[in-house]
């Protein structure tokens, strides 16, 4: 019941607050683990896109403190959020087995490839992360585009503004289908290339729209 009713609170505030869109939702693989890569531009992304994602569970980390807001922390926990403390944060190996674990026990994970949200809207380099968990776990990767998170909380903000949001899940990267005869470094580099194509092309079109 804490489940439903906390999903039809967050569904009424990103409706009618934010007029939330989403589209390529069916490219998402189904019955298997996929690794969702989204783009971070504010607070908002983990829990819009894992709403998004929704009946399926998405497993994601996430900082501790987020877990103490009324409304926003039981959501986030009943949708498969793990808090980590600072110290958790910092260890990127504990992090990584930690995830692994997640796609091994069958589940979809949440990964911002950026590492961090931005300052001032634009991408920041992607870190190898996403890359080495879909080739050690073979689970694809979906590249997402949490649009509008920027303006509607960007992390100079307190409270969120509402503006329009909307979400675009891009098409799948199998690891199975990447060349063979690249060496491993060349395959993670592959990955993250596909996915930073498709953020650029989703942050151009979105600048196009909204200009800054």
């Amino acid at each position: 019941m804490l489940y439903q009713i906390t999903r039809f609170i967050i569904s009424v505030y990103f409706t009618l607050y934010h007029r939330l869109s989403v589209s390529g939702k069916e490219k998402i693989p189904q019955n298997r683990p996929v690794i969702v890569a989204s783009n971070h531009a504010s607070y908002l992304d983990p829990p819009l896109v894992g709403y998004t994602f929704c009946p399926r569970v998405l497993k994601f980390v996430a900082w501790e403190k987020l877990f103490k807001v009324p409304i926003l922390g039981a959501y986030m926990r009943k949708v498969g959020a793990v808090p980590v403390s600072p110290e958790d944060k910092n260890s990127s190996a504990a992090l990584l087995r930690m995830v692994m674990g997640f796609i091994h026990d069958g589940y979809s994970v949440y990964i911002c490839p950026e590492g961090h949200r931005t300052e001032d809207g634009t991408l920041q380099p992607l870190e190898g992360g996403v890359s080495i968990l879909s080739i050690k776990t073979g689970a694809p990767v979906v590249p997402v585009w949490a649009g509008g998170t920027y303006r509607a909380m960007s992390p100079h903000m307190k409270f969120p503004r509402p503006r329009k949001l909307y979400v675009v899940y891009g098409d799948p990267i199998f690891p199975a289908e990447i060349p063979q005869e690249l060496t491993e470094k060349e395959k993670r580099k592959y990955i993250l290339e596909k996915i930073e194509e498709f953020y650029r092309k989703m942050d151009a079109k979105d600048r196009e729209k909204y200009p800054r």
